[in-house]
């Protein structure tokens, strides 16, 4: 790590009304502007999500995490651009300490038939002895 420089990480929500496109094309202006003023480690898109309470009339909104390092001083103006953004919903920057941070694989957007955690044929077999149970009941 250079000196005077930090590591961060920033969360960016963006729109939903954008469309994956301009939610795409506003999160590439800001990798562009933190690689203007530090290095880019990873960007993270964790693609459309649910908010669990709407949030200026929205329930829905497309989220990225972006790890970079820079000076401290860079991140008030970072703040500054996402405040002024159209199509910026939410944001969160956070100081990260170096002694905790451990290398993980970027979460990729899943949809929920890709899960793979529902045992399918477990559900269907339980579906046909309740309705077998049902019908002798009769």
């Amino acid at each position: 790590m250079a000196e005077g420089k930090n590591l961060y990480e920033t969360v960016i929500v963006t729109s939903a009304k954008l469309g994956e496109e301009g939610s795409a094309a506003l999160v590439e202006r800001f990798k562009a502007l933190i690689a203007e003023h530090g290095t880019v480690q990873s960007v993270d898109d964790w693609g459309k999500r649910r908010f669990a309470y709407p949030i200026n009339k929205q329930t829905e909104g497309y989220y990225t995490l972006i790890n970079f390092e820079s000076g401290p001083e860079f991140t008030a103006e970072l703040d500054r651009r996402y405040q002024i953004a159209d199509g910026i919903v939410r944001t969160l920057i956070v100081k990260r300490d170096p002694r905790h941070i451990v290398e993980r694989k970027p979460q990729k957007a899943q949809k929920p038939e890709e899960s793979g955690d529902i045992d399918v044929e477990a559900i269907a077999v339980e579906a046909v002895e309740a309705a077998g149970e049902a019908q002798k009941a009769e």
